[in-house]
């Protein structure tokens, strides 16, 4: 029987902004999954390693960043797809680790309902297109 329900981790360290995407894709009916840093996202990984569709993350996280966190999970699981969340800094830390944060990959803070709603949904809709990342 395929999966028809998309899984979502979402991985930051401030609560509200974990609570906005966890209400907001919740109530499109999206599993959502939730970490506050590195480590925390990587054992929830562990736990539902398969299931993952969509990778949600701050860029700036306790311990090794979002950027790092996304490298690492799509290594493991190299169809997940990416959404990185941030204000205007963050997309230069993913620079730097090679990680795109072109539109749409990259959501900056603050953002509302709709607007990640509609990231959401474009990233969920397109063919993997990170496979490359960290690869040198």
């Amino acid at each position: 029987m395929p999966k028809t329900q998309k899984t979502v981790l979402a991985v930051d360290d401030e609560a509200a902004d974990l609570n906005l995407v966890c209400k907001t894709l919740g109530d499109q009916k999206f599993k959502v999954l939730v970490a506050a840093s590195y480590r925390d996202a990587m054992n929830v990984y562990k736990i539902h390693r398969g299931e993952i569709d969509l990778l949600i993350t701050d860029v700036s996280l306790p311990g090794k960043n979002g950027c790092e966190l996304a490298r690492d999970l799509l290594q493991l699981s190299p169809d997940m797809k990416v959404i990185f969340v941030s204000g205007p800094t963050g997309a230069e830390v993913c620079r730097y680790y090679n990680m795109p944060v072109t539109d749409p990959h990259f959501l900056e803070k603050p953002f509302d309902s709709e607007a990640l709603l509609q990231r959401v949904r474009t990233i969920i809709g397109r063919k993997p297109a990170m496979r490359s990342v960290g690869a040198e």
